[in-house]
């Protein structure tokens, strides 16, 4: 049975944003009594234009606002710019973390042996060069001079769907970001999460601190811990201990054969009668599936297309591409499901939904559904959504290897295709 939870969490968001007026989190410090008269631009007008993607200028997408959802009278895109500066970012947020909740409830997730295995990495997000984002980010680069933020995502590799998400300033680390993530994978008290990162994240203090919170993990160890790797020299599986702040801990090591000579060094805290050196192997391959969600939010939802200039903005519109990713995400994989059903004796390789088809017919029906009050009619849009996304499927596939071009030096959305400024 298929399990719609993309229009479960439609529901909720659609529900939110209607009464968003109501929330006492909507309106930034100072500014309590933003959004109380009767305007052209409502805060549920002003909330929806900031969670759609902006694909095209921000004054078109105001002008196709208008005709669809506001019988005609479209806004400015200075009004429109003036009135989201009152819109806290929190409030946008809680779009996302609710969507968490209600996906952990009721979504009768995948799990390995109880336990989400989650991915985290770091992710480089380009901003636009002004001294206040400069203030806020700082600056990557060669010469330090190209504005940039640091994000890092939890993110469920079984379900392909993200848990927490988090933004700050360049200078971070991604180990201060982590840290951050474990306090929120810490407030849902009945799940166990197993956390699976790069070589750039492990570290004696590190896996005490998971060991201490209850977390179990899978990391790969780099180069430089070769006295970890030295006692793999002459077995597959050891384990080792060491001291932290007067406690012993027990950590297991794994050496995994890629190629003739070539090796792959884990360290866990879960035991050989819970994780066999296969499933390690296993799992930590998943560990690029939140690489390709960084992908997909960058491509084909634009993340870094930001529609405004100020810290607001920014904050704004990174989380509701987290919030739309989701969305996406849940109908996307309730279309891949459905897609395993059918009959594919016809067919050389297995077929998964087209990802950017389905964005382009998800994000629209979203929004439509917001402003239908008729629940008949939003399911029938709900109903088309699905079908579509079941619809346009393409082969998976395997063993591809593209060459990867060499990294851009600049920002990907120039100046000239900035929607507006705020």
């Amino acid at each position: 049975m298929i399990r719609r939870i993309g229009r479960i969490i439609s529901e909720e968001g659609r529900t939110k944003i209607l009464h968003c007026k109501d929330s006492l989190t909507l309106r930034i410090a100072g500014r309590e009594n933003s959004f109380t008269r009767d305007r052209i631009l409502t805060a549920a007008h002003v909330v929806s234009m900031i969670i759609e993607p902006a694909k095209q200028s921000l004054q078109t997408r105001l002008k196709e606002f208008g005709v669809k959802f506001m019988s005609g009278v479209y806004a400015t895109k200075q009004a429109f710019s003036r009135q989201r500066q009152f819109v806290n970012p929190e409030f946008i947020r809680e779009f996302y973390d609710e969507g968490v909740e209600t996906l952990i409830k009721v979504g009768e997730l995948e799990t390995f042996k109880g336990m989400h295995v989650t991915a985290i990495d770091g992710m480089r997000v380009a901003c636009e060069n002004t001294p206040e984002l400069i203030e806020e980010f700082g600056c990557s680069g060669s010469k330090k001079n190209a504005c940039t933020a640091l994000a890092s995502v939890v993110y469920d590799v079984m379900e392909r769907i993200s848990y927490d998400c988090q933004i700050g300033s360049y200078s971070l680390s991604e180990r201060a970001l982590l840290d951050r993530h474990l306090d929120k994978l810490a407030s849902f008290k009945d799940e166990d999460f197993l956390i699976v990162g790069d070589r750039g994240y492990p570290s004696y203090d590190l896996m005490a601190t998971l060991i201490d919170r209850g977390f179990s993990f899978v990391l790969r160890l780099g180069e430089n811990w070769s006295n970890i790797i030295s006692l793999l020299s002459e077995t597959s599986d050891t384990e080792f201990q060491y001291e932290r702040n007067g406690k012993i801990y027990t950590i297991r090591a794994i050496k995994i054969e890629l190629a003739e000579g070539k090796y792959e060094y884990l360290v866990t805290n879960l035991g050989r009668d819970i994780l066999s050196i296969e499933e390690a192997k296993h799992i930590y391959h998943l560990r690029w599936e939140i690489e390709t969600f960084y992908g997909f939010v960058k491509t084909e939802l634009e993340l870094e297309n930001f529609s405004g200039k100020t810290v607001n903005a920014v904050k704004q519109e990174f989380y509701a591409t987290m919030m739309i990713a989701n969305i996406c995400l849940c109908f996307i994989n309730d279309a891949d499901y459905a897609i395993s059903q059918q009959d594919s004796s016809k067919r050389t390789y297995e077929h998964q939904a087209n990802r950017r088809q389905c964005v382009g017919q998800i994000v629209p029906t979203f929004l439509e559904s917001v402003f239908t009050n008729n629940k008949r009619k939003r399911n029938k849009l709900y109903d088309e959504v699905e079908r579509y996304c079941e619809r346009f499927s393409e082969p998976i596939r395997p063993g591809r290897n593209p060459q990867r071009k060499p990294p851009r030096d600049k920002k990907f959305y120039t100046n000239a295709r900035k929607p507006a400024l705020s």
